[in-house]
């Protein structure tokens, strides 16, 4: 505890010196703000065109998908569910119209 005293004292004052040098800087030059609002008008064109470009590409997705992208949106063929989706709740065991799958008949893991 006492070693990590000394640590301490010497990080406060170090930041207490960085903050005294950054109080005491001079005020930008107008050649600098100037650079500076002009940065900040091309960053603003910047976003605006990358707003626009994402906009663009999220109505040409929402209209391929929405609506079922004009396919027919009815229920889901069963054949093309998982195992487990297609099985009613509660219904378990083999089943002689649905054969086990190859996982209850596979050896030990090693």
């Amino acid at each position: 505890m006492r070693k990590s005293i000394p640590l301490y004292s010497l990080l406060a004052g170090v930041m207490l010196a960085s903050s005294a040098a950054i109080a005491r800087l001079p005020p930008p030059t107008p050649e600098a703000q100037a650079a500076a609002e002009a940065k900040k008008a091309q960053e603003k064109i910047q976003l605006e065109k990358e707003k626009a470009l994402l906009e663009r590409v999220q109505d040409r997705i929402a209209q391929r998908y929405g609506d079922a992208g004009g396919r027919d949106a009815g229920k889901t063929r069963d054949e093309n569910m998982p195992k487990t989706t297609k099985e009613l709740p509660r219904d378990v065991g083999p089943k002689p119209n649905q054969p086990q799958s190859g996982e209850a008949h596979s050896a030990p893991a090693k």
